[in-house]
This record gives structure tokens, sequence and C-alpha cells, in this order.
């Protein structure tokens, strides 16, 4: 599935920390400065990687540091800056979480997942959708990369299913409309679209 990070407002009106003089193109080491030929280069490496971290299974405890190396080891071949929480504030019709507070509320978030021993004592699907959708949707709002948070995000939940054993989630054949769509509903409140939709990707083994 296509990433759906685009059409994002920042504190300026050019990202000039991140992004090439006069063109909203992110700085990377391909030097590519056409956005859909970038988007098409991130695409094929991050693939690639993708899959070599299928192949570790789980990668991590599940922590912020977890997080930020899922994203490292998805997105070194292109940026600099892979694996380190974003340095500007973005909002898409919903603010996320400001930069200042990224790791802490992470952290909380974290703190939560362990006292539900990181689910791995869930043995009902509805639940386990119930449980990820949760995780999945405070995730996206801390959102705490410039670019890359869904295929970072989709692995670590990926990989809670691998830790408890019983399910396996594959996002393959979900659209980048229904996981927008899911989102928005989400930051709004309510995770009833993200459930329905994890529900419909997960598997019991």
């Amino acid at each position: 599935m296509k990433d759906q990070e685009y059409d994002y407002f920042y504190e300026d009106e050019q990202d000039a920390k991140y992004c090439y003089p006069g063109i909203n193109v992110l700085k990377n080491k391909l030097d590519i400065r056409d956005l859909d030929t970038l988007h098409e280069a991130e695409r094929d490496y991050s693939a690639v990687r993708q899959a070599e971290l299928v192949g570790q299974g789980v990668t991590g405890d599940f922590s912020f540091k977890h997080l930020c190396s899922i994203h490292k080891h998805l997105f070194s071949d292109v940026y600099s800056w892979a694996g380190k929480t974003r340095t500007v504030d973005i909002s898409k019709g919903t603010v996320f979480c400001l930069v200042q507070f990224i790791e802490s509320q992470f952290d909380d978030l974290y703190r939560k997942l362990k006292k539900e021993n990181f689910l791995v004592d869930i043995t009902d699907k509805e639940e386990m959708s119930e449980r990820l959708a949760y995780y999945l949707g405070e995730i996206n709002m801390i959102h705490p990369f410039r670019e890359g948070n869904g295929r970072t995000q989709r692995i670590y939940i990926e990989q809670l299913c691998l830790n408890n054993g019983r399910f396996e989630i594959d996002f393959t054949d979900v659209s980048k409309e229904e996981m927008i769509a899911a989102s928005v509903r989400s930051a709004n409140a309510s995770n009833d679209m993200l459930e329905e939709l994890i529900s419909s990707c997960l598997v019991e083994k």
C-alpha cells in the first residue's frame, strides 16, 4: 500500500529544514529533485528493507527505540534523518503531536502497552482488532517522523501480532483511501473504522 504522507502543513510555508530550496521535495541521499521520482525510489528501497524486516521477526521490545529502529531500517537508504524524530510540527485536518512531546507521548503509550503485556494474552480476534486499532490510532496521532510514518506504524503493528503468536495481519489489500478515512475518524475520537479495517486484515493462525 502506498504511504499516505502528503499535503501536510508545517510551521513555515516552506519546510526549509527538510526540503530543497524553492521546491517541496525532501532532501535525500540520491539527490532526486522530482517528487514523483523520489516517491518511486523511496517505495522501491523501503520495499526491499521491509522484506528484510519480515524475515527477522520481532525486532525489538516495542519501545520508542524499537519504532525508530524500524523507521531507520526502512528509510536509511534514502534519508539521512531516518530513525530520528521530526523537528517540525505537522498538521493535516488535525494537529499531530508537537515535536517537544513526541517521545514522552510515545513513552506514555508504551507504558499502557506494557500493562497489557504487549497484547500477548489476547485470544479473541475482535478484542485484538480493537486493541490494535487503539494503538495504531495513537501512534498515528504522535506521527514521530517527517516522512514514512504509515509504513513504520504498520510494521510495528505486524510485529505486535507476531509477538502474540495467534494472529497475522496483512495490510496489502487496504487502499490508501480506506486508511486515510479510518485514520481521520480515529483522530476524531472514533476507532470503529480502524477496527473494521484491521479486523478485515487480521487472520487467526
